[in-house]
């Protein structure tokens, strides 16, 4: 999904608020197609189901970066962990799009003048969110995983704040590991910008983009150095696109090195389609670090790609 930045005060369409929150987070994830809700096997799930949280073993924290063009660039970071003395897995997580500063145009803009009439100062756009998350382990394989979520949206002086939530269910049979998920995302109360230059000096009232996924995954290759998981995954967006995914990933591992092989396609996207990525990760004395690369055929839009690294402990 590709958004424009705060396009009339409402992100993506103009439809929906805080549009940055359906961006797909994770270099491994978006290698796969994006398709994380049947899988959800590190603390990045909290961006598409948080009961996958339920396989996080100890500590893990993930930071991603992606650069899009027009100036634009997502950061997200998780760190999901176990307390030993509480049940259930935690985690929280941030996430920021920002954006170059640009040009404000007045009413009295002249594209042909070659005094710059109309230009004005110099604007900046960004959104951030917070959220804490936590999944339930009832066994059986059964989780269920609940965020809530502040979020603070900013153009020039107009601004926008809230509170949003997803909640997810996850189920581990015991035939090869088939998982099966479902998650609502951005679950919240429609907002409005404040201090936008109206009389009032509140915008319209909008919606936030809430998400529905359903998705599988299995093992269906595992021996003693080789794995191969496939992912699949639906998904609604608040537009009412019907979008799906799919992706494999490929571990070899051989004296505590693994090495990651990872691709997948994404059909009724804007723009991307193939996916492809590779991961590296190898332990210290005192921990585990992985580093994860994707790239994402943009089509028209040339290609993107992300960069991330994990931290286990």
């Amino acid at each position: 999904m590709l958004c424009a930045p705060q396009a009339g005060l409402a992100d993506g369409v103009g439809t929906h608020l805080a549009s940055f929150l359906e961006v797909d987070a994770g270099a491994r994830q978006i290698a796969m197609g994006g398709a994380f809700a049947g899988l959800g096997d590190d603390a990045m799930t909290v961006f598409y189901n948080p009961a996958g949280l339920t396989f996080v073993e100890g500590s893990e924290i993930h930071i991603n970066n992606t650069t899009w063009a027009a100036g634009l660039s997502f950061q997200h970071l998780s760190y999901g962990f176990r307390h030993s003395y509480l049940r259930g897995v935690f985690a929280f997580s941030w996430s920021v799009m920002q954006m170059s500063p640009y040009d404000e145009k007045t009413e009295y803009y002249d594209p042909d003048s070659e005094f710059g009439i109309g230009i004005g100062d110099k604007v900046d756009a960004g959104d951030m969110a917070f959220g804490g998350s936590y999944c339930w382990e009832f066994g059986d394989g059964l989780s269920v995983g609940t965020t809530v979520r502040w979020y603070h949206l900013g153009m020039a002086d107009a601004f926008c704040e809230g509170v949003c939530g997803d909640i997810g269910v996850l189920y581990e049979t015991k035939f090869r590991n088939l998982r099966l998920g479902a998650s609502v995302m951005n679950l919240g109360p429609q907002n409005r910008w404040a201090r936008t230059g109206s009389d009032s000096g509140f915008g319209e009232t909008y919606p936030m983009p809430t998400t529905y996924r359903v998705g599988a995954s299995m093992r269906v290759f595992d021996i003693v150095t080789h794995r191969v998981v496939l992912t699949s995954e639906y998904k609604r967006t608040p537009d009412g696109a019907n979008r799906a995914s799919a992706g494999a990933e490929y571990t070899f591992h051989k004296g505590g090195i693994y090495v990651f092989g990872r691709g997948g396609y994404r059909v009724n996207y804007d723009e991307e389609g193939l996916t492809l990525g590779l991961g590296l990760l190898f332990p210290t004395s005192e921990a585990a670090f992985r580093l994860d690369y994707a790239y994402v055929d943009l089509g028209n839009l040339d290609s993107e790609s992300r960069f991330a690294v994990t931290f286990l402990f």
